[in-house]
């Protein structure tokens, strides 16, 4: 007989850095190679966000992102397809796909602090 005290949910590994999420309603315009599209930054963290859109890049994909932030400066950040809504069908509330950043941005590091 297995005790309930032994099973463990499966968990997707969270990296370091993307912890600490923000909720945001933030519109975007993003690249992907020949994919071009536009959703909304759900959230924010410090290492990447996640942007709910339709038109959903390949997972591993360089994507770069563009948007304002709320005092109207424009903000262009690159990153990683690091996952997709589409991996895990019927387990999110909308489409989309959490980016990575490979780098650090200093004005995307001053955008998140202002949220925070």
């Amino acid at each position: 007989m297995c005790e309930s005290s032994q099973f463990r949910p499966p968990v997707r590994s969270i990296p370091p850095g993307m912890k600490t999420r923000i909720r945001t309603a933030i519109q975007t315009e993003f690249e992907a190679g020949r994919l071009k599209g536009r959703g909304k930054i759900r959230n924010v963290a410090e290492g990447g966000v996640f942007v709910g859109t339709d038109q959903v890049p390949d997972q591993g994909e360089m994507v770069v992102l563009s948007f304002r932030d709320h005092q109207g400066r424009a903000l262009d950040v690159s990153g990683l397809v690091w996952w997709t809504t589409t991996e895990n069908g019927g387990q999110h509330r909308a489409p989309g796909f959490g980016m990575r950043f490979l780098e650090d941005s200093e004005d995307y590091l001053r955008f998140y602090e202002s949220l925070r």
